[in-house]
């Protein structure tokens, strides 16, 4: 594996050491109404990152094979415009090239809304005739000829046979293709519409959607915009689409379809009823390349799928990795712990990264408490759960107010294991808004007891870094672990400026295969600045 040069590593290190400290945060992500991820200025900590990514791509190893090795040296987990998916995906489509690095670092810090798209044929790779960021009336050009629309999640879209939004019409919430579209009056709407309205999508009152009032010191505000929350929090149409290769093997549409009814299953108790499945098609395509962006594109030019989610599945050996964009995911094989990452995109979230809290040093994807890492799990990690709207109001407390007034409290915490609703009156976590940054601490327990999954030990604590995303779209919802120790530690344990102490815990054994295994049903911390 080839290494960064010695001049791009001092070059590196003098940027990072004269623009960070042991506690630097990374920049905020708060915007205006109507803004994204994106930062109109670029921080010196960004341009630090970028100038070491550059370094990899003078190198010529900006690449797949040096993404691991990358992404720790320059640190790009560090910000939301190196973290949403994009800078990934053109890794490795192999885009991230010094001929196109000048364009590359623009597109990456330039902002990015989330755009209707209206394009001329029907299916999502065709040639764009219109694009839209903002809600309101949009005309198209005068015999466009539109057959597709993406849809952003939260939006919806009203299409209209005559100009200014007026005639005959019909409105959709998906990504959808025209040609198998009709308006109210049941004429095609293929090539006759005239002009588009954007708006949030309506939601209807839930209590996993709520309000912080002015006197609820300990409410935990979720950012995640209602319409997206709305959109998220609904029955999923899903069309399977499967990648067939000459000489090349694809699982059956049966098992893929079991894989999915598995992971919506999941969904359904962690969401609490909200998330569910409706199949609405399935494809079978032919491809006639073996290399992997091109396979894609063939597929994707043939699925024309008008569902929330669109899951391609490839042959088998023809991609190194899954990956997921806008609405579609891309898997490579059958894992459900694969499927239930790539939707965790597209839903919204980003990796779930673990910082070694003696060494500062940070693996990516690593925290096994989360779908998205590298690693087995049960679950979505507590800030990630209360991103997709699958917390209420009760199970999460603030101790801010209690901190700042006495410097230290204590709380009670029940697990998460797989955030089935519960008559408990316990919180699921503790949430501390650390001072001076967007940032939070989420401190959890994800699990009641240890099960075949992975080594997470019942009881263990874990505290989250997170953003708080004012404003964010795209893959947004990343966490780095800070900290994790066990239910009957002794030791203080440091995250994020608090030092967290189990002081008690509740749990019983039950038998299972001859050996007794510990459930525990709450851990009580005591924390303090």
């Amino acid at each position: 594996m080839r290494k960064l040069s010695m001049m791009g590593v001092m070059l590196f290190g003098a940027l990072m050491s004269g623009c960070q400290g042991e506690d630097w945060e990374p920049p905020a992500h708060e915007q205006p109404a109507g803004a994204t991820t994106r930062q109109a200025i670029v921080s010196p900590e960004l341009a630090a990152s970028l100038a070491c990514v550059e370094t990899y791509v003078g190198a010529g190893t900006c690449d797949w094979a040096h993404w691991s090795e990358l992404w720790e040296t320059c640190q790009t987990y560090e910000h939301a415009e190196l973290e949403d998916g994009l800078f990934l995906d053109e890794v490795q489509a192999e885009n991230c090239t010094a001929a196109n690095w000048t364009a590359l670092r623009e597109q990456l810090i330039a902002p990015r809304a989330p755009l209707v798209r209206v394009r001329e044929s029907c299916n999502g790779v065709s040639q764009v005739i219109q694009e839209a960021a903002s809600n309101g009336c949009h005309t198209l050009p005068q015999a466009a000829g539109a057959s597709f629309v993406d849809v952003p999640i939260g939006k919806a879209v009203t299409l209209h046979a005559a100009g200014d939004c007026t005639g005959d019409s019909v409105t959709v919430d998906t990504d959808t293709n025209l040609c198998e579209t009709s308006f109210g009056s049941g004429a095609s709407a293929n090539d006759q519409v005239r002009s588009f309205r954007v708006q949030d999508v309506e939601v209807l009152p839930s209590a996993h959607r709520y309000d912080c009032a002015g006197n609820e010191s300990t409410c935990v505000r979720n950012y995640n915009g209602v319409s997206r929350l709305g959109a998220i929090n609904t029955k999923h149409t899903v069309k399977v689409v499967r990648i067939t290769l000459d000489g090349r093997t694809t699982p059956a549409l049966s098992t893929i379809q079991n894989t999915i009814r598995g992971v919506y299953r999941d969904f359904a108790v962690a969401s609490r009823g909200q998330v569910s499945l409706e199949f609405t098609g399935s494809q079978t395509v032919q491809v006639t390349s073996s290399n992997c962006n091109t396979a894609k594109n063939q597929a994707r030019q043939k699925a024309n799928s008008s569902a929330f989610l669109t899951v391609f599945v490839l042959p088998g050996g023809m991609c190194s990795t899954s990956n997921a964009g806008s609405r579609s995911v891309f898997l490579k094989g059958t894992l459900a712990r694969d499927y239930a990452h790539e939707i965790g995109h597209v839903l919204g979230l980003a990796h779930s990264n673990v910082r070694d809290p003696s060494t500062g040093q940070v693996r990516s994807s690593a925290d096994s408490s989360s779908f998205m890492s590298t690693f087995a799990s049960d679950n979505y990690n507590l800030p990630q759960l209360h991103w997709l709207g699958w917390t209420k109001k009760e199970e999460l407390v603030g101790i801010n107010p209690a901190i700042d007034s006495s410097g230290s409290t204590e709380v009670t915490l029940r697990p998460v294991g797989t955030n089935d609703d519960s008559t408990s009156s316990l919180p699921l976590g503790a949430v501390w808004e650390i001072p001076g940054t967007d940032q939070r601490l989420f401190i959890a327990v994800p699990k009641p007891r240890l099960n075949g999954t992975n080594q997470i030990e019942g009881g263990t604590v874990f505290a989250y870094r997170a953003p708080k995303c004012v404003g964010c779209t795209g893959m947004a919802m990343g966490t780095m672990q800070m900290a994790r120790f066990g239910p009957k530690s002794v030791n203080e344990h440091e995250a994020s400026g608090l030092f967290l102490k189990p002081v008690g815990y509740t749990s019983s054994f039950v038998q299972e295969g001859g050996k007794s295994v510990e459930v525990f049903t709450s851990v009580t911390l005591r924390i303090r600045k």
